[in-house]
């Protein structure tokens, strides 16, 4: 071996002990990944966020195709945070998307909107508090086009569009104008990812069938009977006169006659918002005439004989009217003025003794508040619930009369009814008379029709000044049936 061949192994054993002692001792540099988890829990390693989510949107066109979206987002329960690590196991954006697809709905671009519910007294006039209902929607067009169609199914389209544009005609003598409208739930809407899991709206015509019945599935047919009325069948139905109409808008008012075999809509409506219409009134209305008793020791007791015939009156009443879903929950009267006084009816009794015994339900019963007045929510059911019993709305303060003759069995206050009086006629029948300002009889009183027994108030869980008068066969509440007074008694 010559002198240059062992310099050359002797240098080539110098460079690889050199790599081997490099190799040796090289240090492992730590680097930026991102850790992926799905509802807390990790799934895995990537070296990129943004390829994930390129990854995801490149494979998801039924989604985008379904909704004529653009883009489709992560998971809403899929979360990635960026980490450092030694680690070498690394997932492909592929082996996640496998892991997550048929599990984590994907999600799009959309809104959310909330509306929340509020404190409202119901059909019972116990307070409730309506549900909070969640929409969403790729458009807030769409919702706001869904909530105009909503409004008007409470609120006729012309009076709307006019109050809307500020062509309401002043009054001009008697007439009606809307003063104000409005949503009374709270309303928010906020931009999100939205879960393709949701239902999600994407035309204003199913939005709106969803605002007003809480559901798709609006239809629930029934075919009318010979002879059935809107009021029949709504009743019957649980159902109030305007929520039916509301359901069958191709029918313009309870007066339409049906025809045996017509098929309606009884599907119950649930509004997913209250619409609040606040309405001024000029009108005329009828002041009936009262009865006057004049009594005779010379006749017989229990004849009568009428001395005066009894003649209607006429009256220009105003008042502010309150509206929610079309449904009167308060009026306020402003003024009256008599255009034409009523002529009482006088009658001539032979010598009076106070029965506490009542006339029977075919007899004449006695109005029980002053007159004009209005009715405010008639005797049937509201959102699903029976009404007892019939609004009347007047001035506050104004007289409360017993419908006829009785014992009063209750007198008394509690949260509901507010000062509310029970009188049993002792004839199998009961009258209540509830919300007043104040009572003027006490249990055990024996009253005559027509006494003036408490004064109109909204004492208890009451939205409004009116009396909340009620028949009964049996005890009130308690093993009786509630009638409709204005179906059952003739009244003077």
């Amino acid at each position: 071996m010559n002198g240059k061949t062992i310099c050359l192994t002797i240098l080539a054993l110098v460079l690889s002990s050199a790599v081997f002692f490099v190799g040796y001792n090289e240090v492992k540099v730590p680097k930026t990944v991102y850790k992926v988890y799905l509802d807390g829990e990790t799934i895995g390693l990537i070296n990129s966020k943004d390829e994930l989510e390129s990854y995801i949107d490149q494979e998801q066109d039924e989604i985008k195709d379904k909704y004529g979206v653009d883009k489709v987002y992560l998971p809403n329960n899929l979360d990635i945070e960026k980490e450092t690590t030694y680690s070498n196991k690394i997932n492909t954006v592929e082996e996640i998307y496998e892991k997550v697809k048929d599990i984590a709905p994907f999600t799009i671009n959309g809104y959310e909107i909330k509306i929340k519910g509020v404190e409202e007294v119901s059909s019972d006039e116990s307070i409730e508090t309506t549900k909070t209902v969640k929409i969403y929607t790729l458009d807030k067009d769409i919702f706001t086009e869904a909530v105009e169609t909503t409004i008007k199914a409470f609120i006729e389209e012309k009076d709307y569009d006019e109050f809307k544009q500020g062509n309401q005609k002043e009054i001009d003598n008697i007439g009606r104008k809307i003063e104000n409208i409005y949503i009374q739930n709270n309303i928010t809407i906020k931009k999100t990812n939205i879960s393709v899991e949701e239902q999600i709206f994407t035309n204003s015509e199913e939005l709106s069938q969803y605002l007003l019945f809480g559901t798709l599935d609006k239809q629930e047919n029934y075919s009318v009977k010979a002879g059935e009325t809107v009021e029949d069948i709504a009743f019957n139905n649980k159902m109030s006169t305007n929520e039916f109409l509301v359901a069958n808008p191709n029918i313009p008012s309870a007066d339409v006659l049906l025809t045996a075999g017509e098929v309606v809509n009884i599907g119950a409506i649930d509004p997913a918002f209250k619409v609040m219409e606040e309405e001024y009134v000029v009108e005329y209305q009828t002041i009936d005439y009262g009865t006057t008793y004049e009594y005779d020791a010379s006749l017989p007791k229990g004849t009568e004989r009428v001395k005066q015939n009894g003649v209607d009156g006429q009256a220009k009443v105003s008042y502010r009217v309150k509206k929610a879903n079309g449904e009167i929950i308060s009026t306020d009267p402003e003024s009256t003025e008599t255009i034409k006084s009523a002529q009482n009816r006088i009658v001539i009794r032979g010598t009076k003794v106070v029965s506490s015994v009542g006339v029977s339900v075919g007899g004449v019963w006695f109005w029980p508040t002053e007159k004009p007045y209005t009715i405010n929510s008639p005797y049937g059911y509201r959102w699903g619930k029976l009404h007892e019993g019939t609004d009347i709305g007047g001035k506050r303060n104004s007289n409360i009369y017993a419908a006829n003759n009785g014992v009063v069995a209750e007198s008394g206050y509690n949260k509901t009814n507010g000062n509310y009086i029970y009188i049993d006629h002792k004839n199998g029948y009961y009258t209540t008379y509830s919300h007043l300002n104040a009572r003027l009889v006490k249990k055990g009183d024996v009253v005559e029709m027509g006494q003036v027994i408490g004064k109109m108030g909204m004492t208890g869980n009451a939205t409004g000044v009116h009396l909340h008068f009620s028949l009964w066969r049996g005890y009130p509440h308690y093993g009786g049936k509630s009638l409709n007074a204005m179906r059952s008694l003739k009244f003077k």
